[in-house]
């Protein structure tokens, strides 16, 4: 069952938007909130760290010193920074958002050059390709390396990097989130694998997605903590893992048969949002009662908006980018699974 616009169950929406960004065509997608209740974006194109007032709309938009970094993932650590990855600059960077600055920590693998007439590191490019990464119970910063067929880590404390290499190459890492238990998840496209790393054993768990061709991309950790949920962007499906088993359950979304779900995140009342579309320049968002089995989706303001990636953790609401619509957005959503 699915609808336009609601269940018969919780409502939710409309979706909100903000204003465009300055930048044209910058690719606003992850969406972190900061400790003093801002928004913040990384635009990919438009090489950017962006942040927006959620009560007045105010943007303010900061360049990288690195003009070949083309700024990605995101993920806001435990002493409130926000961490961003670079797809083109081979490394990873930190953002303070009480002073707004940023400090570049580049890679010690898949660097090609770093020149520019402004001096080293104004134009350093590699092959590392950091794609997403997420924060682990150690305190440390996990990132996918799409490039190497690799999993990095930053250790906080003494600013180290550490490698481990995937066996199979080409294997697509795409999307990474907390899983269960004491791991980090990934997913592969290419390979139609979700992934688990223990970050204290530092042991990797593979699982194979029974549909072929899956396009395993969004994952995020059930909110007893138990399963992987995981969208299935090819297959038009979301499917559910058990690590204590290995078994995998899939669920037919019907959505429509371009639907493409994507990133995903638990909602305050329970619910899994997942963003559709984001290569196809979609314009929903969807919502999966866990329960009931039910999907429902809203469409955003902006058409074909190609919505990119969300973030959960203020109550209430659900926020993402919009990379093709050039802004952020939000939806409001119970507090609570009572309402």
């Amino acid at each position: 069952m699915s609808k336009d616009k609601t269940t018969t169950g919780q409502r939710w929406g409309p979706i909100k938007e903000f204003p465009e960004f300055p930048t044209t065509g910058c690719y606003p997608c992850e969406v972190e909130w900061d400790d003093m209740g801002n928004m913040w974006t990384a635009q990919v194109n438009g090489n950017k760290i962006a942040k927006v007032n959620f009560d007045t709309q105010e943007i303010t938009e900061i360049p990288l010193p690195n003009k070949s970094a083309a700024p990605g993932p995101m993920e806001k650590a435990p002493d409130g920074s926000i961490w961003y990855g670079q797809v083109h600059g081979n490394g990873i960077g930190r953002l303070d958002p009480k002073t707004e600055t940023l400090t570049n920590f580049e890679l010690p693998w898949g660097a090609l050059y770093d020149v520019g007439p402004e001096g080293r590191g104004s134009h350093t490019f590699g092959i590392s390709t950091v794609f997403d990464m997420s924060f682990g119970k150690d305190g440390n910063l996990y990132f996918l390396m799409a490039g190497l067929d690799a999993i990095g880590r930053f250790n906080m404390e003494d600013q180290t990097f550490t490698k481990w290499d995937l066996e199979k190459s080409r294997a697509g890492l795409f999307c990474m989130q907390p899983g269960p238990g004491n791991t980090i998840a990934f997913s592969a496209w290419n390979s139609n694998e979700v992934g688990l790393i223990d970050v204290f054993t530092e042991e990797i768990k593979l699982y194979t997605v029974p549909t072929p061709n899956a396009l395993v991309g969004g994952l995020t950790r059930s909110p007893d903590g138990k399963y992987l949920w995981f969208a299935e962007g090819g297959a038009q499906k979301l499917g559910r893992l058990d690590p204590e088993t290995g078994e995998i359950e899939e669920y037919v979304l019907n959505g429509g048969p371009d639907l493409d779900p994507g990133a995903m995140r638990f909602g305050s009342d329970g619910k899994l949002y997942f963003v559709t579309g984001m290569y196809r320049n979609g314009d929903k968002l969807g919502r999966f009662d866990t329960v009931t089995k039910v999907d429902d989706y809203l469409t955003t303001p902006t058409p074909n908006s190609a919505p990119c990636d969300l973030n959960s953790a203020r109550p209430g609401i659900i926020a993402f980018g919009q990379f093709a619509g050039n802004r952020l957005a939000y939806v409001e959503i119970p507090l609570t699974p009572e309402g």
